[in-house]
């Protein structure tokens, strides 16, 4: 079993049962910490939970399901999370509906703006972008009173973001990655941080359809998550706030600083610096 540097931490994943979500789920559980998992499809969710337990102990995975985007059923998430595990150290908003909505063939034959349906733009912006703030907001106040915490969201590509043909995918993310430099700026000085991690280009999952005969080979495997992710719920991090972080360049191998440096940058592009007059 892995180095057991999480060992008494409490993480809520969600979007835990596919992808990137599992091999967070597993990366933290193997490394000491108990892991909420959160997803909407049950049957997912549940062999997700499973494969968690084995690789963490008993114990080490809860499942539950749950709809981002409903108030009553977050507050009862963090509540069972709390309930079950006495502790929330970690949230991780990774559930999102991913680009794959669009079509089968949105990289090479990518649909106009206009032509893309009202339904799905709405619900991407929902699950992307107002699950994230619903999550952190009824799980922020258990780690303030605890005066330590960390939020971390994924979003994507600062190229994924204005790809043509990603429709609203692109665009909630560029929101997530904005608000979460709002979150770390409202978090300072409480001990509770908040940073984001992308994979650092199109990863193996379902958000890239088998039909668009991208070669599987050449894209990032979510495996790339696990170590960047443990890092940011470890001792290690504490003071990192307001930080994207690019997995596919994280090396376990440098010294901290260089690591840091190497795979990370200001949350939402702030060194470009302000770009507007405000008045006094």
């Amino acid at each position: 079993m892995a180095d057991r540097v999480l060992e008494g931490r409490t993480v809520l994943m969600t979007g835990a049962g596919r992808g990137m979500g599992r091999e967070m789920s597993l990366a933290l559980a193997e490394a000491g910490a108990k892991v909420a998992m959160i997803d909407i499809d049950e049957d997912v969710l549940l062999a997700a939970a499973r494969d968690v337990e084995a690789a963490g102990g008993q114990g080490s995975a809860h499942p539950i399901v749950c709809d981002v985007t409903a108030a009553e059923a977050a507050r009862i998430a963090v509540d069972r999370t709390l309930g079950r595990f006495g502790r929330l150290d970690m949230l991780v908003n990774d559930a999102v509906v991913g680009p794959e909505r669009i079509g089968d063939h949105f990289f090479h034959d990518p649909p106009k703006f206009w032509e893309l349906d009202d339904a799905l733009w709405r619900r991407m912006l929902d699950v992307n972008v107002f699950g994230p703030q619903l999550m952190a907001r009824v799980a922020v106040p258990a780690m303030l009173e605890a005066g330590r915490g960390r939020i971390v969201n994924v979003t994507t590509s600062l190229n994924t973001m204005y790809r043509a043909g990603a429709g609203a995918y692109g665009p909630s993310k560029a929101a997530l990655e904005a608000h979460t430099h709002i979150m770390a700026h409202d978090l300072d000085g409480t001990g509770v941080t908040a940073n984001v991690l992308i994979p650092g280009g199109p990863v193996n999952t379902r958000m890239i359809p088998a039909a668009s005969g991208v070669d599987r080979d050449a894209l990032i495997q979510p495996t790339v998550m696990r170590a960047p992710i443990v890092w940011l719920c470890s001792d290690d991090s504490d003071g990192v706030s307001g930080m994207r972080f690019i997995a596919l360049r994280w090396d376990p191998a440098l010294p901290r600083a260089e690591r840091i440096a190497a795979a990370g940058a200001p949350v939402a592009w702030t060194q470009l610096g302000a770009q507007s007059v405000q008045p006094d």
